[in-house]
């Protein structure tokens, strides 16, 4: 979201105090877009006020006085239309219009479409008197659950992918749509799952498009890191064909199609571990894998399927050094990259940002700011397009998304308890481990106590998860809280 900024929108009187609430939100780490400092000699006021507000704001501020009621005219007014044309076109839950009173003034009656005005539609947020502290924290945790739920630019490959899947007829996805409809039709059904397997794999084992080891390498350097950011964008165009249909069977397949999800995940996952070669090259061949088991995992959420949660996560079978164990148990956005600074450099240029020489010594340096979980981020972004029609809002996508990370996490925990010679497991905490820092309850705590209430009810359970045992849910719900908390409090 680094591209995207907070508009104020105000009147002169009131430059004081929107000094103040400009350093409080920049304090916060939001970027900040307002006239006095965005507009140059020479601009077009409304072109750049339109841009500002329809391209790149993660929310508007509209911040009102006493003072707006005593002007006959004011150039606020020219933005709150234009704020209001915005919201008619966005999601009825939206949040990216907030009002926030200076004094006891009256806000004006702005029609925002479908019976909706700004006085009485949108909650106010009052920065004057004794709450003025409590209300103004109380502004920016809004402001953050916005920017923390919010995907960003998503891939081209993916879109179009998505695009083609859903206007073309007699595709693979119809193709899959109507094989799973058709129970007779197993050894149909099974050569189609086959084939999607081995299209993935084939790709990923095109050794001129995906060297693993450095025979012959001369890069290094950020040449090196750049080379690894397009390879990254290519495992994106890999799986984007498969991602419809493993979103289809995780979704709609029955339990005789569970072995077929399994084994097209194990295949893909087997290629994905690699032992030797260059750490860069072979950890990201994990990438693929992950994406479509993220895939799978979400699109089993949506459905409360576990049986097909479980197909895709704890019966995805690899083997690591002769200890056979879940993919999602090895893999995760730290077995991908281990250094965030690069994973970073990777979103930035995904999301068409600057990745200049100096902004890769930046990073490197720490002088630019890196993500927390680069690839959990990026993978978040990627799949927004694919499941826009499964949640009515960024929010509940993005609650979802922090689920299937938890449970995966406690797939690795359990893992780690469960088989002796592997100490892996700590791979993933992705994005869920952050995005809850401002009040929330953290979500690792709401899924153990929902275990905890349940007991041996709890619907993972039945459908054979943690073998179906209540204790080892347990203690992998344990430790994937300790984790979290202490992963937390490093990144805070």
């Amino acid at each position: 979201m680094a591209d995207k900024h907070v508009f104020l929108s105000y009147l002169r009187e009131d430059k004081e105090h929107v000094d103040a609430l400009q350093a409080a939100l920049e304090a916060a780490d939001f970027t900040v877009w307002r006239d006095t400092k965005d507009l140059w000699p020479g601009d077009n006021w409304e072109t750049k006020i339109r841009e500002a507000i329809n391209s790149g704001s993660l929310t508007f501020l509209a911040c009102f006085s006493t003072a707006l009621g005593k002007r006959q005219a004011s150039y606020q007014y020219a933005e709150l239309m234009l704020a209001a044309e915005e919201y008619r076109v966005r999601p009825l839950d939206t949040s990216w219009l907030m009002t926030v009173r200076f004094d006891e003034c009256e806000i004006p009656a702005v029609d925002l479409g479908g019976g909706r005005q700004l006085n009485k539609t949108i909650h106010r947020v009052d920065l004057f008197g004794a709450q003025y502290v409590p209300q103004l924290t109380r502004l920016i945790t809004a402001i953050h659950r916005i920017s923390d739920s919010t995907p960003g630019r998503p891939s081209p490959a993916v879109l179009e992918s998505v695009a083609g899947a859903r206007l073309a007829e007699g595709n693979d996805v119809e193709r899959l749509r109507n094989l799973i409809r058709n129970p007779s039709l197993v050894m149909d059904f099974d050569e189609h799952v086959r084939n999607l397997g081995k299209s993935v794999v084939g790709h990923m084992q095109n050794r001129d498009r995906f060297p693993i080891d450095a025979a012959g390498l001369i890069l290094e350097g950020n040449p090196l890191i750049r080379a690894w950011m397009q390879r990254m964008s290519e495992y994106e165009a890999v799986v984007a064909p498969a991602l419809e249909q493993v979103k289809l069977l995780a979704m709609y397949g029955r339990k005789s199609h569970t072995h077929g999800l399994s084994q097209f995940l194990k295949v893909v996952g087997q290629e994905g571990i690699q032992t030797s070669g260059l750490n860069l090259y072979r950890h990201s061949h994990e990438y693929p894998a992950l994406i479509l088991t993220y895939t799978a995992g979400l699109a089993a959420i949506t459905k409360n399927d576990f049986a097909n949660f479980r197909a895709a996560t704890v019966d995805a079978v690899v083997t690591l050094r002769e200890v056979r164990l879940p993919f999602i148990a090895q893999s995760g956005g730290f077995a991908v990259v281990e250094q965030d600074w690069i994973g970073s450099a990777f979103v930035r240029a995904s999301a068409g940002g600057e990745v200049a020489d100096e902004v890769l010594e930046g990073l490197r340096t720490r002088r630019i700011g890196s993500l927390h979980t680069p690839i959990s981020d990026r993978i978040y972004t990627l799949l927004a397009p694919v499941f826009q029609d499964n949640f009515v809002s960024d929010d509940d996508y993005a609650q979802a998304f922090d689920r299937v990370e938890i449970l995966f996490d406690a797939i690795a925990e359990d893992t780690r308890i469960t088989i002796a010679p592997f100490h892996g497991g700590q791979r993933g905490y992705g994005r869920y481990t952050w995005r809850h820092r401002y009040g929330d309850t953290a979500p690792e705590q709401d899924v153990r106590a929902e275990l905890l209430g349940a007991s041996k009810g709890w619907t993972p359970l039945l459908a054979g998860m943690f073998g179906g045992d209540l204790e080892r849910a347990k203690a992998a719900l344990d430790a994937v809280c300790d984790n979290a908390q202490y992963f937390r409090s490093k990144r805070y």
